[in-house]
């Protein structure tokens, strides 16, 4: 939950920083660290709150692999407002602000007409539809059929909620974040390089020298 919303509120940040950079110095703590605090903590909050408090009963199914989740989940008023504030809208914001920025960039681009500031800002458009890419792989499949379940529960709709591949889908952003760290970093993917470059040397001018018979 605090991640996406982490993620969404970046892609806000982003566009300050590229093009309103004076203004994000100057409000640092307003506009970049209260919000970060915020984002970590509210989440937190909240699901103590609906998970310890919410007047429902949780069951789970012991036998099976996926044994359920917590009741306030179910429930339509809570349910939704959990998956549409926590997933949903953050991703629409994400892609939003992101696709307001590229735009952006793509004007300034063609308005200036350099080749090199376009060659720069291509690695930032491959990073932001990678992380964009896969934030919505992840969590907007989940996000949709339970919103769907809670209000117009079929066995379509309750097989999806609880099937493997969506709730697999969910740790993919996890799994896949450190590529998007080293698409992000030019310098650590150079050191990565530069090491396995190293190691595939060392391991090639190892020799193996046959046991004397």
């Amino acid at each position: 939950m605090s991640s996406v919303q982490l993620n969404a509120y970046l892609s806000i940040e982003r566009y300050f920083l590229i093009f309103h950079n004076p203004f994000l110095i100057k409000h640092k703590i307003i506009v970049h660290y209260i919000p970060m605090i915020t984002f970590i903590v509210m989440p937190f909050v909240y699901v103590v709150y609906v998970v310890n408090f919410m007047p429902c009963v949780n069951h789970f199914d012991y036998h099976s692999w996926a044994c359920g989740t917590a009741c306030y989940l179910i429930h339509p008023v809570t349910g939704t407002f959990s998956w549409v504030f926590a997933i949903i809208a953050p991703l629409i914001v994400m892609i939003i602000s992101n696709t307001v920025l590229i735009a952006r960039v793509l004007y300034f681009k063609k308005r200036m007409m350099q080749r090199r500031i376009w060659y720069k800002n291509r690695k930032m458009l491959l990073q932001l539809l990678s992380l964009v890419g896969m934030l919505y792989i992840s969590w907007m499949p989940s996000g949709i059929t339970s919103v769907i379940n809670n209000y117009y529960p079929t066995s379509i709709s309750m097989e999806l909620t609880v099937n493997w591949t969506l709730i697999c889908f969910i740790y993919v952003a996890t799994l896949f974040s450190p590529l998007t760290t080293i698409l992000a970093i030019p310098e650590l993917k150079e050191e990565i390089f530069r090491s396995l470059n190293q190691w595939t040397k060392s391991r090639s001018s190892i020799r193996i020298i046959p046991a004397a018979q």
